[in-house]
């Protein structure tokens, strides 16, 4: 997978752990509605939560833990196979990445590990949205001595309503195409809902990086993000 996608994952991003991996197979139910002209902002979008936030995944369970450094808001997902951290900011314009960490640990002896920078902030939603609306981000990434161009797409699809294990949410769904200059390309479809952010989010992997090695390995083309369980504090 592009290691670019993990990254997204706030989101990025993931239900493949028994002894190893196994696919989980998505059990959310679609409803469309109607959209007009209405916007959508920073409330779907938040980078501040009074609730905890427990994902199904494909790299077993990971909870949400949201700290502020300066004007940032730094993202982490952790569990034993999989650490994650994004370095995100606000602003009128949209929400960006400054910065992101991830570790994957593919097999007992098989772990990915890698920091990433950008020659600029990158722009994951700008704001407001509305459905239909397209946009597109290019630059640079940089990991170690290596450089590599990213290209992003994506577009807000339609509003509709999901049902994932914590229960039923009318949410957003924004599909981004994502390709780098190290010959990947995946397509990542997420679902936002208002005051509570991703709820959903399926990645499907069609080129290298770090998941297009274990895609290989391990013989996977999907990965799979459900929100499961909203614990109030």
């Amino acid at each position: 997978m592009n290691n670019f996608v993990l990254k997204m994952v706030f989101g990025i991003a993931l239900s493949f752990i028994t002894s190893g991996f196994y696919l989980q197979t998505d059990k959310t139910q679609l409803v469309s509605h109607p959209t007009g002209d209405k916007t959508y902002g920073k409330e779907y979008f938040p980078t501040e939560l009074k609730k905890t936030l427990i994902y199904d995944s494909s790299f077993g369970d990971l909870e949400l833990k949201i700290t502020k450094e300066n004007n940032s808001h730094i993202f982490s997902y952790d569990s034993e196979k999989f650490k994650y951290r994004q370095k995100l900011f606000v602003n009128d314009s949209g929400l960006f990445v400054n910065e992101t960490y991830q570790k994957i640990k593919l097999l007992l002896f098989i772990t990915k590990e890698g920091k990433y920078v950008y020659n600029k902030p990158l722009l994951r939603i700008p704001f407001p949205v509305h459905v239909g609306q397209e946009w597109t981000w290019d630059g640079k990434e940089f990991i170690n001595d290596e450089t590599h161009t990213v290209n992003l797409k994506a577009k807000v699809t339609k509003v509709e309503t999901i049902t994932t294990p914590a229960g039923k949410f009318e949410v957003l769904k924004v599909e981004t195409t994502l390709e780098t200059s190290e010959g990947t390309k995946n397509i990542l479809t997420e679902w936002y809902a208002k005051d509570l952010g991703m709820v959903k989010m399926l990645v499907s992997i069609e080129g290298g990086g770090m998941l297009g090695f274990a895609r290989d390995v391990l013989g996977y083309g999907t990965i799979l993000f459900e929100l499961k369980e909203i614990i109030n504090k």
